[in-house]
């Protein structure tokens, strides 16, 4: 079923929300990382600036994640998966999470000796 993205009716925007969180579209993954990492930011006491930049680079995260699901053939019903995750552990811990995996891959020690 093609989806719309310009509802003109309240079914139509409750239908478009239903795609988003299916995961037929990257919309719902974004949005829930988002949400997710502002409210852990909150919860830690961080302050606006935090939160706004946080938010805006889990939810980038996620969108480059999930546009590499079909690369993998996995389900694009796992991007909701995808963001809350993402959106949970934040930038610092998928930060060092990734030098860890490129540091052992590609060899080399630390960068700043």
């Amino acid at each position: 079923m093609k989806m719309h993205n310009d509802p003109h009716s309240w079914t139509e925007f409750i239908e478009l929300l239903h795609s988003w969180w299916r995961g037929e579209t990257p919309m719902g993954a974004v949005l829930l990382s988002v949400v997710m990492a502002a409210m852990r930011i909150a919860y830690g006491g961080g302050g606006w600036k935090k939160m706004i930049l946080e938010g805006s680079i889990c939810g980038a995260l996620t969108l480059t994640a999930v546009s590499a699901l079909d690369y993998f053939n996995l389900p694009q019903s796992l991007s909701i998966a995808i963001g809350g995750a993402l959106g949970f552990v934040g930038v610092e811990q998928v930060k060092a999470v990734a030098g860890r995996v490129f540091s052992s891959r590609f060899g080399g020690g630390d960068a700043n000796q």
